[in-house]
């Protein structure tokens, strides 16, 4: 994976994650917090995975069968 399609996976989680786009008279709730708050959690918890998933593969300048 090269390194603008990184950026725009956390550009995009980012936008979904900061809850700028959210009406202040929206009064979802879902188990009991306001919607948004559920989304900014859900998304923080992609972007977690999602550099746990990066941070396990090779970097480039390593061999995959390094194991050192």
């Amino acid at each position: 994976m090269n390194g603008t399609r990184i950026i725009a996976i956390y550009l995009a989680l980012l936008f979904l994650g900061v809850p700028w786009y959210w009406p202040e008279t929206d009064t979802t709730t879902f188990m009991g917090v306001p919607a948004w708050v559920a989304v900014a959690i859900a998304t923080s918890c992609v972007a977690s995975l999602f550099t746990s998933w990066l941070l396990m593969r090779p970097w480039p300048t390593e061999s995959p069968n390094s194991n050192e």
